[in-house]
Parts: C-alpha cells; structure tokens; sequence
C-alpha cells in the first residue's frame, strides 16, 4: 500500500496535496535565494524528487531548521 503524507499550501488546509512516498527518490535542501529572489536569505526549499530527477514536489520553510524537523517528522529522514 502506497503511503501518503499531506503538505498544506500557504498552512491552508483548503488548500492541500498529498504527496505519495512511494515516488520520492531523493529530497535536495536549497537556499530560498536559489529559487526565487528573496531578501530573507534564511528561507529554504526542499524538493523531492522521484527516480529520474523529476521535483513531484517542493516544500518552502522559514529556516532550515524548519525544514529538518519537517523532514524528520514526515519523511522519517535526516539531511
């Protein structure tokens, strides 16, 4: 069975995604600056890629510290 977990958009439930584990091959942590221009240097994304390097996902945090604990707790990983 295909294990799901749920990722909030804007914290918006309404406006939610479910993203399937099965498909996640890797998970790359980036600086926010990387993928947008931001003056606050601290936010970070991270994307979850499936096999071939396709991103199935990205998840943006505030620090990296938030993303870690995000992973840990719902990926069950640590970067």
């Amino acid at each position: 069975m295909s294990r799901f977990i749920r990722i909030d958009k804007d914290n918006n439930p309404k406006k939610a995604v479910l993203l399937n584990l099965d498909l996640v091959a890797s998970v790359e942590l980036s600086p926010q600056s990387d993928l947008l221009s931001s003056a606050d240097e601290k936010r970070v994304y991270a994307s979850c890629l499936a096999h071939d390097k396709t991103v199935i996902a990205t998840v943006h945090f505030d620090t990296v510290d938030d993303a870690h604990a995000w992973l840990e707790k719902n990926l069950g990983v640590q970067l």
